[in-house]
């Protein structure tokens, strides 16, 4: 079944754009989705050191309804199992290392021993209707795994204007998680109403703005308010504190659950450019920055680059660059030295430390058209990413030390319909 295309030059430099990681939007003003689609993919993530390792399954599909509605659906399913790091303390050199467990289940209980073993199942759709010069976007859905469930729901409103040379881009997404440790050992600090039973809120919204620079160019801004309430800690994270600050291993004064702020507010400030280059047989640059900032002190830059480069018979590379960076929460720090009642927050968590991370990836994709009257279109694809985390990574420098360096590599194929 299809439907008239009302797609402008915007609309298809906006589809590039969103591509890119960061954006809150998938409703464009004046673009009407003429087909059906189906989408599957697969990814293979692993992590270095035997620790994480976890395989994806993600399905989606796309309809038409009418001639100015579209309904999406998909439903993802990650497989994990591995090793996380679940505390750092002293060896006995009196240096600091990372120690590894299998956090997500008591070694008693849990169907892999001592090894996380856990499976997240998710769904979720959207209606989007669109208006002349605009779309208005409503979804929501729901995923769950051993000890953590989500429900969300969403909405982002596009609006074309100056002869549909710029998009206004307005969104707002709320989710409830509730986490239920199965290390029932562990009260999550007694956050909510029954023992290992804990609740968090979450808000995010996003005011956005794409303007066509020329025929080939645009530029998308975007900036976001997010703003999280309840039980922010990891309650598989433990904390080990220290009675002094020297090389004795002995010295160790207490041991604690990770403990962190109960309310959370980022800002985040993205910039987004996009060039065709139509002498290169269409190729196409996209060069993205972002800056983040929270009251937990976490300050972060993330410069993306991508080129999209068709290459003749339906064939495109897409090579990638990434590069990240981090300060340390305010409340962070690989081991304590004091008494933990002279401390509000505190956690050893490695995602919370400063840190850098450079990545780089791969993408083929290879469009097959005319191929049975009934479908359109076939897509296939297939890439492979690498990516490295140091603490010396990070802009100005860190003396924290390597022990919680790490890499993974994530592969990945989809094949694509349209009908």
């Amino acid at each position: 079944m299809k439907h008239n295309k009302t797609t402008t030059v915007l609309a298809k430099l906006n589809l590039a754009a969103l591509a890119l990681t960061g954006v809150m939007q998938d409703a464009n003003a004046g673009r009407v989705e003429e087909n059906y689609s189906g989408d599957f993919q697969y990814g293979h993530y692993s992590e270095s050191g035997n620790r994480m390792s976890i395989d994806i399954f993600d399905m989606a599909v796309s309809t038409p309804i009418g001639k100015n509605m579209t309904f999406s659906g998909s439903a993802v399913r990650d497989v994990i199992s591995g090793a996380s790091p679940q505390y750092s303390n002293k060896n006995g050199k009196g240096q600091i290392v990372q120690t590894l467990s299998g956090a997500s289940g008591n070694a008693k209980t849990s169907p892999c021993g001592s090894s996380i073993c856990d499976q997240r199942d998710g769904v979720n759709s959207a209606l989007t209707y669109f208006f002349d010069n605009a779309a208005l976007n409503f979804g929501g859905g729901f995923s769950q795994e051993q000890d953590y469930t989500s429900r969300f729901a969403n909405s982002t409103l596009s609006w074309d204007f100056n002869k549909k040379l710029t998009t206004l881009n307005l969104g707002g997404s709320v989710a409830f998680d509730v986490i239920e440790p199965t290390n029932t050992n562990r009260d999550c600090n007694s956050a909510a109403k029954g023992v290992g039973d804990c609740h968090k809120t979450s808000q995010q919204y996003l005011l956005g703005v794409s303007q066509i620079i020329d025929r080939n160019s645009l530029l998308q801004l975007n900036m976001t308010y997010s703003y999280s309430d309840g039980y922010l800690s990891d309650p598989y994270k433990q904390v080990y504190f220290y009675a002094t600050d020297n090389l004795a291993v002995n010295d160790l004064s207490g041991i604690s659950t990770d403990k962190r702020p109960r309310q959370k507010t980022q800002f985040a400030w993205l910039a987004q450019y996009v060039h065709n280059f139509e002498a290169l047989n269409n190729a196409a640059l996209h060069a993205d920055y972002r800056f983040a900032m929270d009251d937990w002190g976490v300050n972060s830059h993330t410069t993306e680059l991508s080129w999209h480069q068709p290459i003749g018979a339906g064939w495109q590379v897409i090579p990638r660059f990434r590069y990240y960076s981090q300060d340390s929460a305010n409340f962070y720090s690989p081991i304590f030295v004091g008494n933990k009642k002279d401390f509000s927050a505190y956690s050893s968590d490695y995602r919370l430390a400063g840190f850098g991370a450079i990545s780089g990836g791969l993408k083929i994709a290879k469009t097959f058209t005319e191929l049975h009257k009934s479908i359109e279109q076939m897509k296939l694809q297939a890439g492979v990413e690498y990516y490295d985390h140091s603490a010396s990574y990070q802009l100005g420098g860190n003396s924290l030390g390597s022990f919680t360096d790490f890499s993974y590599y994530l592969v990945n194929a989809s094949i694509n319909f349209k009908f």
